[in-house]
């Protein structure tokens, strides 16, 4: 059973790996939450992390316990997603996210086209975890 636990945490981060990317490393930071059916793992690709005038850039991934709904009536259980944080200014926005169902397909995408919208990062939250994280990173690695 542990074997076939790791294999199948094994196979859900090599799905996150975008397509432009040569290496992924995820290290786990920790557990969200939406609602009471929602409960995900969340990572970080640290290989990802790129830093710019206060700013970082890097792909989270999350892995649900149960199938997620879309607006479009498909359903996903994993998710990568493209995000700047301002470390400065405690906030941060979605650039990209993939979705994944639960055979590896991509069943949707989502897109800004490069826009950024800040939205200011909640303190004890797990994104206030991620924004530390790879604030942290950048300010350690460079």
């Amino acid at each position: 059973m542990k074997a076939f636990l790791c294999g199948v945490i094994f196979t859900s981060l090599v799905l996150f790996m975008p397509s432009w990317a040569r290496a992924v490393v995820w290290q786990p930071v920790g557990y969200g939450t939406m609602d009471a059916n929602s409960r995900f793992k969340v990572f970080i690709d640290t290989e990802s992390i790129q830093g710019f005038g206060g700013k970082v850039r890097f792909w989270q991934g999350h892995v649900f316990n149960e199938e997620q709904p879309l607006p479009s009536g498909k359903t996903f259980v994993r998710v990568s997603i493209s995000r700047v944080v301002d470390c400065e200014g405690k906030s941060d926005s979605n650039l990209e996210a993939i979705f994944y169902g639960r055979d590896g397909a991509i069943i949707d995408k989502y897109d800004t086209r490069g826009m950024m919208n800040f939205s200011p990062v909640k303190p004890e939250t797990i994104s206030e975890a991620v924004l530390n994280y790879v604030c942290n990173y950048v300010k350690q690695n460079g």
